[in-house]
C-alpha cells in the first residue's frame, strides 16, 4: 500500500529527527525509545516511521500524527521576523549573503585555527542548502533561509549568527563606490570589469561565482568585492579599476592616437601657433598636417 506523503516523516537534519523522537516519546504512551535507535539519520528515520505505523495500527496514535509532529516542529523554528532585514528584492545583499554562507558552511580539513573557530559557528547551518549554483536572487534567498531552517543550529545560535551577519552587512552596504560607478545599460563595461578582476595576478580576489552572461558579470564583480574583508586592498583595486577604465575610454575616444612630448624653442612654438590659427586647426592637427604634407612632397620627388 502506497502511503500518503503526509503519513511519512522526513527530516533534513539531526535536530529535526531528534525533535520528532522526543515528541513521540513524550506524547504517545507505549512508544519505545529502544525501537528508535540507529547509527545514521536515515536509519533512525526508518525506525521512527516504523514505530509510528505500529502505534497507529494499534490505535495508540492518530492517523494524522505525522502531520501533527511536523506542525509542532515548525512552531519551534526561528520566527520569520528575524529574517526581515534580508530583503529578497535586494540583489546585492542576497548575493553577498549567499556567497558568504556558502563559503563558511563548507567543512574543510585544511582551515587555520582562527578560520576553523570562526567556521565552526557557521558549520551548524545546512551546507546542503548551497549544493547547487543559483542564477537568480529569489533562489539564493531561499537557500539562505534553508541554511538556517534545515541546519543543526538551535534558535539561539541562529539569532546570534543573524545578528553578526546583519552587523557585517551594515559595514559593507555603505561602500557604494563600485555600485555607483557602473554605468546603466552598459554590459560591455560590466564584462570589462569582470575580466579586470580575473587578470589580477598578485593576491587575486576569490571569485563569487562563475557568471553566465554579461549582465550577471556586474553582480559578480560587486559580490566579489563585497566578500573581501581587506578594506584597504578593496579600495585600491576599485581605484585602479576605475582609472584603467577611464584610460580605456580615453584611448577609444582618441581613435587610437597616443600622446607624445616634443621640445621646441619659444620662437618655433609661436610660429606653430600662428600656422594653426591661420588654418583653424589645433596644435596636434597642425603638426600632423605638416608631417603629412612634407612626407607627400618626399614621395613625389622620389
Amino acid at each position: 500500500m502506497i502511503k500518503n506523503p503526509s503519513e511519512v516523516l522526513v527530516a533534513v537534519s539531526e535536530r529535526e529527527c531528534a525533535f520528532y523522537t522526543d515528541y513521540l516519546l513524550k506524547t504517545i504512551r507505549g512508544s519505545s525509545a529502544k525501537n528508535l535507535r540507529g547509527d545514521s539519520l536515515a536509519e533512525r528515520l526508518k525506525k521512527l516511521n516504523e514505530e509510528l505505523d505500529s502505534l497507529i495500527n494499534k490505535n495508540r496514535a492518530p492517523k494524522n500524527f505525522a502531520s501533527q509532529m511536523r506542525t509542532a516542529f515548525k512552531a519551534t523554528q526561528l520566527p520569520s521576523h528575524y529574517f526581515r532585514w534580508i530583503d529578497k528584492k535586494d540583489e546585492r545583499l542576497c548575493n553577498w549573503l549567499w556567497c558568504y554562507l556558502k563559503t563558511h558552511t563548507k567543512q574543510t580539513d585544511t582551515a587555520t585555527t582562527t578560520t576553523a573557530v570562526h567556521s565552526t559557528e557557521f558549520s551548524r547551518l545546512s551546507e546542503k542548502a548551497f549544493s547547487d549554483d543559483r542564477d537568480s536572487t529569489s533562489d539564493r534567498y531561499m537557500d539562505i533561509l534553508s541554511a538556517f531552517y534545515d541546519g543543526e543550529a538551535d534558535t539561539e545560535q541562529q539569532q546570534a549568527l543573524l545578528d553578526r551577519l546583519k552587523a557585517k552587512w551594515q559595514d559593507i552596504r555603505f561602500n557604494e563606490s563600485v555600485v555607483n560607478w557602473f554605468e546603466p545599460n552598459n554590459p560591455s563595461q560590466w564584462a570589462w570589469a569582470w575580466a579586470y578582476l580575473q587578470n589580477i595576478s598578485q593576491r587575486p580576489l576569490e571569485q563569487a561565482w562563475m557568471p553566465t552572461s554579461d549582465t550577471e558579470k556586474k553582480a559578480v564583480v560587486i559580490a566579489t568585492l563585497d566578500l573581501s574583508d581587506n578594506v584597504d586592498r578593496k579600495a585600491l583595486i576599485i581605484d585602479k579599476m576605475k582609472k584603467a577604465w577611464s584610460q580605456k575610454k580615453f584611448r577609444e575616444k582618441s581613435s587610437g592616437k597616443k600622446p607624445y612630448s616634443i621640445s621646441m624653442t619659444l620662437n618655433t612654438k609661436q610660429k606653430l601657433n600662428a600656422l594653426a590659427e591661420e588654418r583653424n586647426m589645433k596644435i596636434n592637427e597642425m603638426i600632423e598636417y605638416l608631417v603629412r604634407s612634407e612626407y607627400k612632397k618626399r614621395e613625389m620627388n622620389e
